[in-house]
């Protein structure tokens, strides 16, 4: 074969594999890319109930001084009904959402005077058939504003990924009458929150000598939530009476909303401190949390 013909095989070579590694590198790019949904959307709404639910607020805001506290909290699910859930397909098809009742997170916080950081972290540990690992952080900056009154300032942020049967429950698949999920494999979904607030806070110093300070919170959150559908249904799975399904929706919303809270921290001893708040999203969630921590160091 002549020279100048293998070279020009070898280059058509060269451009074919380019040319396939190009459509594969774009069909990757393809799957990767979110489709942003609208804030009226019916899957947005649910996708802001979730972060809502996760969102990293005071609950009891840590003491003042220069004082560690250790522990945890609990936030309180409300279960949706099953017009909420029909958010799949634009609205037509019934998620299964009313896992677990309680969000737990494990809470530190340290103060140094006026000055509180936090922490908080959700363990990848599959309860209630969810799987959560969650971080969440905050700074927090107290004012005097007279001797009975006091403010504050805080900047939080939470972000994790959450791992469960959305689409397709095990149920779900059982169910002929599902026609989407029948005769295929759970849905293995993720929702992946990520968000920030800025929320000004007012306490009442005025029965500190009881150790009990209620306060009132009012702030802004910006939130983006991802949620990763997979789903598979193979003929052979629905004894061929099905069609074959390959779900793998990335779907995406973006979100600016208020929020407020309304809750009080409580010494129950030296080294006790408790703290409650009733929560509320407008559009997305109304909810109550408390948490326990024990203190080390001296408080103010």
């Amino acid at each position: 074969m002549a020279p100048h013909v293998r070279l020009a095989r070898m280059s058509l070579s060269t451009r074919s594999l380019g040319g396939a590694l190009l459509l594969v590198a774009a069909a990757g790019a393809a799957q990767a890319q979110r489709h942003e949904l609208a804030a009226g959307n019916p899957q947005a709404r649910l996708m802001g109930f979730y972060a809502a639910v996760m969102q990293f607020t005071p609950t009891g805001l840590p003491e003042a001084g220069s004082r560690l506290e250790v522990g945890g909290e609990l936030t309180f699910i409300p279960s949706l009904s099953a017009r909420e859930q029909r958010v799949g397909f634009g609205g037509l098809k019934d998620e299964d959402t009313n896992f677990c009742p309680v969000f737990p997170r494990l809470r530190v916080a340290r103060s140094f005077g006026a000055f509180a950081v936090e922490a908080g972290y959700v363990p990848p540990l599959r309860v209630c058939g969810v799987k959560a690992h969650m971080f969440a952080g905050a700074v927090a900056r107290r004012f005097t504003l007279a001797p009975a009154w006091g403010a504050a300032l805080r900047a939080s942020a939470h972000g994790g990924v959450l791992d469960g049967a959305i689409t397709c429950s095990e149920g779900a698949v059982k169910d002929a009458a599902d026609l989407t999920c029948f005769g295929g494999s759970p849905s293995d979904d993720k929702v992946r929150p990520l968000a920030f607030a800025l929320d000004g806070i007012v306490t009442f110093a005025g029965w500190r000598s009881r150790r009990f300070e209620p306060y009132l919170m009012v702030g802004v959150r910006r939130e983006r939530v991802g949620f990763d559908v997979n789903y598979v249904r193979l003929p052979s799975q629905s004894g061929g009476n099905y069609p074959a399904l390959d779900d793998h929706q990335r779907l995406q919303a973006t979100l600016t909303r208020v929020h407020g809270a309304l809750g009080a921290a409580w010494g129950l001893t030296g080294r006790i401190r408790l703290g409650g708040e009733l929560y509320y999203a407008p559009g997305a969630v109304m909810t109550a949390r408390g948490r326990a921590a024990y203190g080390f160091g001296r408080g103010s």
